[in-house]
């Protein structure tokens, strides 16, 4: 058996650390990273609308109590929201039922219909609700201006005490 002495010449020459394209590669991905998280980070702090409600605090401060009353409440009468599809910048009437267990509708001393935007307060606002002239139910008539959810409240005070009753709504183009 021959065995020929293969003579590889090696071309090892030093590569100088900062000049390396993995390296490089990999701190352009770490520096393109920190960037976007700096950019979000400065958008949110200046665009945040805040809290849906400027008195979130003196709101929530009672919240316990606000629960038990409503779990007390909701045995005593029977809600319902009416409402078509809502569309953008169309006026709606929303029908609000409050019942008692007897099923005749019940007085109230005063009804307020809440529009919330979750995402927006600046755009929150509110009607009074009269009472209909079938007599059937408690109306407001609202315009709503921007599209996507909405939270409707209908807070009611009978006897003395506030009730509130809450709905989802989706407003379409």
């Amino acid at each position: 058996m021959s065995s020929k002495n293969i003579n590889v010449t090696s071309t090892n020459k030093k590569q100088v650390w900062y000049k390396s394209p993995w390296l490089i590669g990999w701190l352009l991905l770490v520096i393109v990273v920190l960037a976007v998280n700096a950019f979000m980070i400065f958008q949110s702090i200046n665009n945040f609308p805040g809290l849906v409600v400027d008195d979130f605090y003196d709101r929530g401060q009672d919240y316990e109590e606000n629960i038990n009353k409503k779990l007390e409440n909701n045995e005593k009468w029977d809600t319902a929201f009416q409402l078509p599809e809502v569309y953008l910048n169309k006026p709606v009437t929303i029908n609000f039922t409050i019942k008692d267990k007897t099923g005749t509708l019940s007085s109230v001393e005063k009804m307020t219909m809440f529009a919330y935007r979750p995402s927006d307060a600046k755009k929150d606002f509110s009607e009074p609700m009269t009472l209909a002239e079938n007599k059937k139910n408690y109306q407001a008539t609202m315009t709503f201006d921007s599209k996507g959810k909405w939270d409707l409240l209908a807070s009611t005070v009978i006897d003395g005490t506030e009730v509130n009753y809450a709905k989802s709504i989706f407003v379409k183009d």
